[in-house]
């Protein structure tokens, strides 16, 4: 019973995080709005905002781009519209957050304990 809890919670954990790159690229007309689409696309923008931020000064502003790049890419539009992605996966992420915390009763600072918590194991 347990495997089954788990197994489903890794999906609806996998579902939430690729939910606000659904409706970015839905929104944007990408070709490629599947769940396993956005992952990947989620995935190569992380590597790519990642080696963007490694250069300095102007890393940030190279980090967006990238990601832009990665999203156009994997999502099958343009770059205009892999901006679009990039900027309102954002948004998107935002609004979901806040739904989460509102339905779930916890603060934000709750959350961003647990995870600073979580990532001082790894």
């Amino acid at each position: 019973m347990e495997i089954v809890i788990a197994i489903i919670v890794i999906l609806v954990g996998l579902f939430l995080i690729s939910l606000p790159v659904k409706l970015a690229a839905s929104t944007m007309g990408a070709k490629r709005t599947g769940t396993f689409w956005c992952l990947v696309a989620l995935v190569a923008a992380s590597i790519m905002h990642a080696f963007g931020l490694t250069l300095p000064v102007v890393g940030t502003i190279i980090a967006f781009l990238l990601s832009s790049v990665a999203f156009a890419v994997v999502l099958g539009t343009g770059f205009l519209r892999g901006m679009g992605i990039a900027v309102l996966h954002i948004i998107f992420t935002a609004i979901l957050t806040v739904i989460v915390v509102a339905i779930l009763g916890v603060g934000v600072g709750s959350i961003m304990s647990f995870s600073a918590n979580l990532l001082s194991f790894v």
